[in-house]
C-alpha cells in the first residue's frame, strides 16, 4: 500500500518538473474529448508524453502532435472495446436502477467491482502497450490483468488514488482541466515501469515478469 502512495508522490514530482507543458497538454486533452473522435487518441498520447517525462526525454509540441496522429488507430481499437464495456455497465445500472432485493444489490456490487477492475486495466493498458515490442491488444490486455492479479493491493491502492483524483476533478473542475489526465498517465506509467525488469522493451520479458 505505502509503495503506491510513494509512487503517486513520484508522479507529482515528475509533473512538477514539466508542469507548464503538462497543464497545457491536459487542457488540450480535455478539449479533444469534446469531438469524441479525438478523445481516445488524446488519452493514448498523454500516456506517450508521460512515458517520455518518466524517462527524462524531451517533450515538444511538434512531437506530441505526431504522436497524436500515430496513436489514432491503436487508440480507437482500444476505445471501441471501452465503449462496449461502458455501455454495458451504464446500461445495467440504468435499466435496473429501480429493482429491489438482495439479488439486485449483489448484482450491482458485482457490476461495480467489474467497472473498477476495468478502470484499473485502463490505467495500465497504455504503459504496457508502449513498453512492449509486440504491440497487440490481446498481449497488452493480458499483461494489465496479470499485473492486477500479481499485485492486487498495490494496484487497488493506485486505483483508489486515481478515482479520488477524478472525483475531486469533477467536483472542483479546475483540477479536471489542468491536472487530472497528466497525473493519471504518470501514475499508470510509473506503476508499469516499476513492475518491469531492466530490459523493458522486450515483450517476452514483460510477460514472464507478471505470470
Amino acid at each position: 500500500m505505502w509503495s503506491a502512495f510513494r509512487l503517486a508522490g513520484r508522479a507529482v514530482a515528475l509533473w512538477w518538473r514539466e508542469f507548464a507543458l503538462l497543464i497545457f497538454l491536459n487542457i488540450a486533452w480535455l478539449a479533444l474529448q469534446i469531438p469524441v473522435v479525438t478523445g481516445p487518441p488524446a488519452t493514448a498520447t498523454m500516456y506517450v508524453v508521460a512515458r517520455r517525462v518518466a524517462h527524462g526525454e524531451l517533450v515538444s509540441l511538434r512531437q506530441t502532435w505526431l504522436d497524436l496522429r500515430r496513436m489514432f488507430l491503436p487508440a480507437w481499437k482500444w476505445g471501441a472495446i471501452n465503449a462496449v464495456v461502458a455501455a454495458a455497465a451504464v446500461g445495467n445500472f440504468w435499466f435496473y436502477q429501480n429493482a429491489v432485493g438482495w439479488v439486485w444489490t449483489a448484482l450491482r456490487l458485482a457490476w461495480g467491482t467489474i467497472a473498477l477492475g476495468w478502470f484499473a486495466v485502463n490505467l495500465f493498458y497504455w504503459p504496457f502497450w508502449l513498453a512492449q515490442e509486440t504491440r497487440t491488444l490481446r498481449t497488452t490486455l493480458r499483461n494489465a490483468i496479470l499485473l492486477l492479479m500479481k499485485e492486487p493491493g498495490f494496484a487497488l491502492t493506485l486505483v483508489l488514488i486515481s478515482v479520488t483524483l477524478i472525483i475531486a476533478g469533477i467536483l472542483v473542475t479546475l483540477p479536471l482541466a489542468a491536472l487530472m489526465m497528466a497525473w493519471l498517465a504518470l501514475i499508470g506509467t510509473l506503476a508499469v515501469e516499476e513492475a518491469l525488469p531492466p530490459h523493458d522493451e522486450d515483450d517476452a520479458i514483460v510477460i514472464e515478469l507478471i505470470q
